[in-house]
């Protein structure tokens, strides 16, 4: 009877036990969907921003690998949003607007220095801006970073699943067209705008400002300057 009593109690202590790890499996499996579908939530928020406006780099809301999936998109639309809103920024810089002005034709001229040094450095920034975001519409790119952290196949899916969801992928490709498209046209304003500038300075002393107005006093400056005018017209 003690034989029987003492197997009868060992294979409740082994079922418990297996009923125990069957339960941390469960639970671990349920806070796993769990930390997925908070996730989803938290990137779903993310698709709602004005990336031209906004910033990404909200509070972490996962744990474990997934907390290492949303850090990576996070971060990545963050750089992306912080270096479009860069771009943004200088095309929309009022120094840039009023380059071509009687104000800053008196008040800088006529060796115009610093807007010779303005103009070169927004240029350089902005190309730089540019390139990068236009190399970060790419998909090569989005997953390239991810990828190093060596997590396994099911974290780089879901990465991918949710960087190239519809709303992100629709929006980094009218990023891209775009991009190409103000890349062209600001650059071909602030070329524009440096050759008029060394019209200017090659040509001082030969145009004044008379009631807000520039005037030359050599036709063939003038037709050259109206001619440049007319490009960014």
């Amino acid at each position: 009877m003690k034989k029987r009593k003492f197997k009868r109690n060992a294979i409740i202590v082994a079922v418990s036990i297996i009923v125990v790890i069957i339960g941390i499996i469960g639970f671990m499996i349920y806070q796993d969907l769990k930390q997925e579908d908070v996730l989803r939530e938290e990137i779903a928020t993310l698709d709602k921003k004005d990336i031209t406006k906004d910033r990404y780099n909200t509070p972490i809301k996962t744990h474990g690998d997934y907390a290492k999936v949303e850090k990576a998109i996070k971060n990545y639309l963050d750089d992306y949003a912080v270096t479009l809103q860069a771009v943004i920024k200088l095309i929309d810089d009022d120094k840039l607007a009023n380059m071509l002005t009687a104000n800053n034709y008196q008040t800088d001229g006529p060796d115009f220095v610093n807007s010779k040094t303005y103009l070169a450095e927004t240029k350089t920034s902005l190309n730089e801006n540019l390139t990068k975001l236009t190399n970060m519409t790419s998909t090569k790119a989005i997953m390239e970073e991810f990828t190093k952290q060596g997590l396994d196949e099911y974290y780089n899916d879901l990465y991918h699943e949710l960087m190239m969801n519809d709303v992100l992928e629709k929006d980094f490709k009218t990023a891209a067209a775009e991009l190409d498209a103000a890349s062209k046209q600001i650059n071909n304003l602030i070329t524009t705008e440096e050759e008029i500038i060394n019209l200017l300075v090659q040509n001082k002393g030969k145009w004044q400002i008379q009631n807000n107005r520039i005037v030359f006093s050599e036709t063939s400056a003038l037709s050259k300057y109206n001619e440049l005018t007319k490009k960014i017209a």
